[in-house]
Order: structure tokens, then C-alpha cells, then sequence
């Protein structure tokens, strides 16, 4: 009978030791919760209290460094929040600078109009491509047929003869209208020679699909996809003998009144292009996250060819480098086709500023 109440008695204690434990335990938990609440409210406190640097993007590979810049927080470690704005091409992005929107960003042949009319600068550049950007028929085309027009470049498809009076559809100001009028070029036209007409790149390539146009200018995703679907090139930057540079450009008022944090954004730049050079697996994650969360359609696949395609531009690089090289060459195109000024060129003198270039190499 005693040994039976001594057992109650010391199960009865351990019964409250375990209770003691549990709501120690419990407090202890809720105490860890209530710390790292308190910690990330301070986080969100010290983000909050950051300058803001305000940077257009793209639904493109040329913002993948701002978009690993925010991801891996290096704005934050810098002292600076990156607020980003999204744009469709470099065309709305160039008419909300005008509306002083944004602060930097980066874009390819539409910076050539944001000098030209919007005072835009051009700071740095970020990536570097021969491949992505083509015109495409498609396989029963005259045009696919007609090869040898020029000589110097065998790879280009299509002739005067074949090309003239034809309907273009494409982005106007991007790099498929810059790769569209080389292609011309190639082939002794102008555009005064066919019609060119303003669409976006994808329903474009619907109409293309629909025989509702001739020829189609495209880069990527889209330029993948007519590959797959038997479409055929008549022209690329490879068989065009050039090259593709997307730019970092700036609003003059955030270089003038933001120059410190300017200045750390191109730090951070420099730092993502390094990473997404040295690490192609997770700059694929990454696209491909970054693209999804833009409302872009696309693959694995498409972002890896899109990554093989281009270098991200670094530090090394500018050790034997002049930038404004390819934005001057640039202009100097469409000032002879008549579609700018000649006055364009003097105004690259001021606009193009490699002061945060110098300051990272």
C-alpha cells in the first residue's frame, strides 16, 4: 500500500516537472519568436531609413545584375534601397525619364533617343552579345532563298529584289530595329525602302505565324521559339559582323544630386556581373525566377541559351575598354540613315561620363 502511494506521489511530480519543462519550453519559444520579430522590424526599420536609388528594369537578361543586387540584398549592405520600376522596352523608359521617374538603369539602342531628346547619360555598360537579336521569314519566303546578295557576308539571307516594299514588324528604338537596319544595310536598302511597323516582339511573331507580315525582328525569348518552329534567320548580329552592348544610363539629376550612391550602384553592378559570369546555374535560377515574376513566359532551356549568348561585363573587362565606343557607333548608324541629328554625336561628348567606371576599376 505504501509503495503504491510512493509511486502516485513520484509520478505526480513528474508529471508537473514535465508541465514546468513543456511551459518553459513553450516560453522559450515564444520569447526566440518574439526576438526575431524584433529583429526583422529593426531590419525593416534600418531598410526604411536607407536613400532610395530608383532603378528601371526590363522584363530582359540586361536587368538580371540589379535583380541579383536585390536579391542578395547588396544595396542594402552598400547603404542604399534600390526601388525598382519595370518598363516594357527602352521606349516607355525613355518617356518616364522625361517625367524624371527613375534614376538609373539600363537599356541598349533605345539610349541612343534618351540622349538625343531626354538629356539621358550613359555611365557603364552591362552586358556584351553576338547572338539573340535576329530577322526572321519564314521557310517559304522568297527572302530565305535569295543568298550571295553580299558577298563580304554569305551568311545573310535575302536580296533588293526580294526585301523591297516588304512589310517589318518590330519594336521601333530597340535592338531589333538596330539589327534590322543593318540587315538592310547588307543588302543596299533603307528603310524608306520597305514598311516598317511598331509592335511588340511576341504579337509580332504571331502575325508572322498568321502571314499578316513579311519579315519580323526578335530577340529572346521569342527568338528561341522561331528556331524551334523551323523559322528562318536571314540575319543576326554574328552574320552582320557587329556586336550588341546594353548600356547603364542615368537621369542627369540623380548623377548630379545622388552621385554617392550612383556610384555604389555601379560597385554593386560590377559585383553581379562577376557572380552571374562565375555561376551560370544560379544565374539561370535566377532568370528564370526573375522573368516569371515579370509575367514573362518562358523555360529553363530558353534562359540558359540566353546566358550562353552574352558576357556580363566586369571590372577586368574595363582594363582594356573605352565605354561610349559601341553608343558612338551606334549613333553614328542611324545619323546616316537620317533618323537623328547629326548634332547627336556632340551631345555624346556630355552624356557619356565614365567617372564611375574609372572609380571601380
Amino acid at each position: 500500500m505504501k509503495k503504491n502511494k510512493f509511486l502516485a506521489m513520484m509520478l505526480a511530480v513528474g508529471m508537473a516537472a514535465s508541465l514546468i519543462a513543456c511551459g518553459n519550453s513553450g516560453s522559450s519559444e515564444r520569447k526566440a519568436e518574439g526576438e526575431t520579430k524584433k529583429m526583422e522590424q529593426s531590419e525593416a526599420e534600418n531598410t526604411d531609413d536607407l536613400p532610395v536609388l530608383r532603378v528601371a528594369t526590363m522584363p530582359f537578361i540586361t536587368s538580371l545584375p540589379t535583380e541579383y543586387i536585390i536579391k542578395n540584398g547588396l544595396d542594402v549592405k552598400a547603404g542604399f534601397k534600390i526601388e525598382p520600376t519595370m518598363f516594357a522596352t527602352g521606349a516607355p523608359m525613355n518617356e518616364a525619364l522625361a517625367a524624371n521617374l527613375w534614376d538609373v538603369g539600363a537599356m541598349g539602342a533605345a539610349s541612343i533617343t534618351g540622349v538625343a531628346n531626354y538629356d539621358m547619360m550613359i555611365i557603364g555598360e552591362v552586358l556584351e552579345s553576338t547572338d539573340g537579336l535576329g530577322v526572321f521569314v519564314k521557310p517559304d519566303s522568297p527572302i530565305a532563298q535569295a543568298k550571295g546578295a553580299n558577298p563580304s557576308f554569305p551568311n545573310v539571307l535575302g536580296s533588293a529584289e526580294t526585301v523591297k516594299g516588304k512589310t517589318i514588324l518590330l519594336p521601333i528604338g530597340t535592338a531589333q530595329h538596330f539589327t534590322t537596319l543593318k540587315w538592310l544595310e547588307k543588302l543596299g536598302l533603307s528603310m524608306t525602302d520597305v514598311n516598317i511597323v511598331n509592335m511588340d516582339t511576341v504579337q509580332a511573331y504571331q502575325a508572322l505565324l498568321a502571314n499578316q507580315c513579311d519579315i519580323v525582328a526578335l530577340n529572346v525569348p521569342t527568338f528561341f521559339d522561331a528556331q524551334k518552329d523551323g523559322m528562318v534567320q536571314v540575319g543576326n548580329l554574328a552574320d552582320l559582323g557587329t556586336r550588341y552592348v546594353d548600356m547603364v544610363v542615368a537621369n542627369r539629376k540623380a548623377v548630379e544630386g545622388k552621385k554617392e550612391i550612383v556610384a555604389k550602384y555601379m560597385d554593386c553592378i560590377m559585383e553581379a556581373c562577376e557572380a552571374l559570369n562565375a555561376d551560370k546555374e544560379m544565374a539561370a535560377d535566377l532568370l528564370v525566377e526573375y522573368l516569371k515574376e515579370a509575367g514573362t513566359e518562358t523555360s529553363r532551356e530558353s534562359c540558359v541559351s540566353d546566358l550562353g549568348r552574352v558576357n556580363f561585363i566586369t571590372r577586368e573587362d574595363w582594363k582594356d575598354r573605352d565605354l561610349g565606343k559601341f553608343a558612338r557607333e551606334l549613333g553614328e548608324f542611324y545619323v546616316g540613315l537620317g533618323q537623328q541629328e547629326p548634332s547627336l554625336m556632340e551631345k555624346f561628348d556630355k552624356n557619356i561620363d565614365d567617372e564611375f567606371i574609372k572609380q571601380n576599376k
